[in-house]
C-alpha cells in the first residue's frame, strides 16, 4: 500500500488489539478487513484519500468517521463512503466491542480506467470528485449489494480460492449499482431501481424495494420470481439471514433516510412515502433500524 493510502493508527489503548488483513495494489483497488475486540480504549485511524475513496462497511461494532465538514457515526449494518477534503485527511475510531468493518479503497485511476464512455453516467457529485477535487462524504444503511460485498471481502481476506478475484468483482458490481445514475442527467439514484438479476433471493429484494408503499404481498413476490411462497421465503432466511419482512423494513428506512437526507419533505410525509400508515410505527421501526429518531436524523441536515 503507498504511503498516501496506508492507515496510521493513533493513541490505540485496546488490551488486545485487532487484526487486519489488506490485500490489493496500491493506487488502484485496496481492500482490507479490520476484526477483533477493543476491551477498552479505543482504535483510531486517520487516512488520507485525496487520490481514493474510501468504502466503509460496518458488520460488527460501533465508531465515528469524520473529515474537515463532516461527520458520520456507524452502527452495525450501516456504510459510509468518503474521500478528498482538506488535504484529504479522515479519521476512523473504533470504541470498545467486537468489531467487523470491510474497507474498500478505491483509487481515482482505478475509476477512471474503468469509466469508458460512462462518465456521463455517474453520480453528479463523483463526477465533480474526479474533475475537480473536493469531498465526497455520504452515509446510509447497507442493503443486499453491500452484504453481499461483505460476504465477497470477507472469503478474500481468508483467501479462499479465487476468493480476491470474486471480490474485485463484487466492488465492480457494487460501483455500477450504486456510483451511477439510471440514466445521464438524471439526479436520482444509481442502477439499483433498475437492476435484474436471475437469483430469485435477489430479484425477490429488487420488488420489495420497488413496492416499499405497499404490505408484503409473499404471493405475489413468489409468483413474479417463479418459486413457490414457501420455498422463497426458507431461501431468504438461510441465504441472507433475516425474512423479507425485515428487508422490507430495512429497505423503508433505508429510503426514508435518502428522503430525510434530501431535506424535501418532513417526518410524517416521508413515513408515509415509504408505507407507514402510523407515525409511531415508523419512528420505532427508523430507531430500530438506525439507533436515532427520524427528526434527530432530520435535524442533522439542517
Amino acid at each position: 500500500m503507498s504511503e498516501s493510502m496506508a492507515p496510521a493508527r493513533n493513541g490505540d489503548k485496546s488490551d488486545k488489539p485487532v487484526a487486519e488483513v489488506w490485500w490489493g495494489e496500491a493506487n488502484d483497488l485496496r481492500c482490507g478487513r479490520v476484526a477483533g475486540r477493543i476491551i477498552s480504549g479505543g482504535w483510531r485511524w486517520k487516512v488520507s484519500s485525496e487520490g481514493a475513496i474510501w468504502l466503509w462497511l460496518n458488520r460488527e461494532g460501533s465508531g465515528l468517521v469524520w473529515g474537515e465538514k463532516d461527520r458520520f457515526i456507524l452502527k452495525p449494518g450501516m456504510y459510509a463512503m468518503t474521500g478528498g477534503g482538506k488535504a484529504g485527511e479522515w479519521s476512523c475510531v473504533r470504541y470498545p466491542g467486537m468489531h467487523t468493518l470491510e474497507v474498500v479503497v478505491i483509487s481515482r485511476e482505478w475509476l477512471l480506467g474503468r469509466l469508458g464512455k460512462s462518465r456521463d453516467w455517474l453520480h453528479p457529485e463523483l463526477g465533480k470528485w474526479l474533475q475537480e477535487g473536493g469531498s465526497v462524504a455520504f452515509c446510509g444503511l447497507m442493503g443486499v449489494w453491500e452484504r453481499d460485498l461483505c460476504d465477497a471481502l470477507a472469503q478474500a481476506a481468508q483467501e479462499i480460492g479465487p476468493s480476491r478475484l470474486l471480490a474485485e468483482a463484487r466492488v465492480l458490481e457494487w460501483a455500477a449499482i450504486r456510483l451511477f445514475r439510471a440514466k445521464p442527467g438524471d439526479g436520482g439514484g444509481g442502477f439499483c431501481s433498475t437492476v435484474r438479476d436471475r437469483d430469485p433471493v435477489k430479484r425477490a429484494i429488487h420488488l420489495l424495494r420497488e413496492r416499499l408503499d405497499q404490505p408484503l404481498d409473499l404471493t405475489f413476490i413468489a409468483k413474479e420470481v417463479g418459486v413457490a411462497p414457501h420455498h422463497l421465503s426458507r431461501r431468504v432466511s438461510s441465504e441472507t439471514g433475516t425474512t423479507l419482512q425485515r428487508h422490507l423494513r430495512r429497505l423503508r428506512i433505508e429510503r426514508a433516510c435518502e428522503e430525510l437526507d434530501s431535506g424535501k419533505m418532513n417526518v410524517t410525509e416521508v413515513a408515509l412515502e415509504v408505507g407507514y400508515q402510523s407515525l409511531s410505527h415508523f419512528a420505532k421501526a427508523f430507531r430500530e433500524e438506525t439507533g436515532e429518531s427520524p427528526s434527530k436524523w432530520l435535524g442533522r441536515q439542517r
